[in-house]
């Protein structure tokens, strides 16, 4: 598809549907081969292993439903981390070895049951079922959770930027068949649908403009002050541990004129920080820190990392995103390829680049009694 969409003078071109129509058509004669595999290996589909409470589920496409659940033995609930995913490919290729089908999981992450009885006794749901079971093994995971991960890795081949020729494809596709063009264009360039929905959107409306605002005392100020009065707040240390609707984050971006979700940012990377922190804070001195504490963990890549949990290592005024930031942008520029870096490594030259570079320390501010911020220097050395 790059050849032919690389350049398109006419998106009006009926030629270029029929293109992506007939990539289509091979996309899915692919998938429903391989279906077709799985269901001549139907007879050969038992359960030789235990399998926990949680992978017994009929449903592959609905969360686990634990209302009436009275089993003591639970289920991870985090996001899948790198050992876990290797352990689902690692099973996959078992699977494949097994049962002698192709290493084609991208069909079955692709294949869609549309025109055939849903119900989990069905062959086609059965097979399917069953090898999202087998990919579960030796998981704490129910097999939502590994099912919405297998369509994730396998489905969805192509991640960040959009190049030209996707975009070109997008605007035909859109132009000759609105109604299902998401639909036709995850599959033919292999991107999840919602990540469509938002560039097709930006594409014809335009990125959320980010104006540059300089943080000034007064702004925040009059940001505090409007946090709290759309809100309902009257004492400040009530935002705290406070979470706030979208409605409220609308309303701060007609009164200050900048996108919510800077605002957002705004609040979360910063004055939660400096408003709620009430120490002297040395800003090399907290990465040392944050960093020897992802040692308490699991972790082997820095996608693995739970900034919520190790947040609960520290003083409740610090975010967990701030406590990312300050790593994350120490480190980033200096390490190659960091999300799939081995983390012990990334955590020495963490802790070695923060003895070189220059130590901040955090500013931290008080709402005084005229309901100003102002700047105020705490004595006491924040205890890790």
């Amino acid at each position: 598809m790059e050849e032919q969409f690389s350049i398109v003078e006419d998106i009006t071109d009926p030629s270029l549907m029929e293109n992506i129509l007939s990539r289509l058509d091979e996309i899915q004669l692919e998938d429903e081969e391989f279906m077709q595999i799985l269901l001549s290996k139907q007879n050969e589909m038992v359960v030789t292993w235990d399998q926990p409470w949680y992978q017994m589920a009929n449903c592959l496409t609905r969360p686990l439903d634990q209302s009436n659940c009275k089993e003591t033995a639970m289920f991870r609930t985090d996001a899948i981390c790198s050992d876990e995913s290797k352990k689902i490919h690692k099973n996959w290729k078992k699977f494949q070895k097994n049962f002698d089908v192709p290493n084609k999981p991208i069909c079955l992450a692709r294949w869609k049951n549309k025109e055939k009885c849903r119900s989990p006794s069905t062959p086609e749901e059965f097979v399917r079922r069953f090898v999202i079971s087998f990919l579960a093994r030796g998981l704490e995971r129910n097999l939502y959770q590994v099912h919405k991960h297998f369509l994730n890795r396998y489905g969805s081949l192509n991640k960040g930027k959009y190049w030209k020729y996707e975009e070109n494809a997008m605007e035909v596709c859109l132009y000759h068949c609105p109604k299902n063009a998401v639909i036709y264009l995850s599959a033919v360039l292999s991107r999840e649908p919602r990540g469509i929905y938002k560039r097709l959107w930006q594409m014809f409306n335009g990125k959320p403009e980010r104006k540059k605002l300089k943080w000034t005392l007064q702004l925040a100020t009059k940001f505090l002050k409007l946090l709290m009065e759309h809100s309902g707040e009257t004492v400040v240390d009530n935002l705290k541990q406070k979470k706030f609707e979208k409605s409220v984050w609308l309303k701060l971006e007609g009164d200050i004129g900048q996108q919510y979700i800077y605002l957002q940012q705004f609040w979360q990377d910063e004055l939660h920080v400096q408003l709620f922190v009430k120490a002297d804070v040395k800003i090399n001195k907290l990465r040392r820190k944050v960093f020897k504490t992802l040692r308490l963990y699991p972790y082997k890549v820095w996608t693995d990392i739970r900034w919520k949990e190790v947040a609960k290592h520290f003083a409740d005024g610090f975010s967990h995103r701030f406590l990312y930031k300050i790593c994350y942008f120490l480190v980033f520029k200096s390490i190659n390829k960091l999300r799939t870096h081995p983390l012990e490594e990334v955590i020495i030259h963490g802790i070695e680049k923060s003895k070189l570079v220059p130590n901040k320390r955090l500013k931290t501010l008080v709402f005084n009694e005229n309901k100003e911020l102002e700047i105020i220097k705490y004595s006491n050395k924040m205890l890790y």
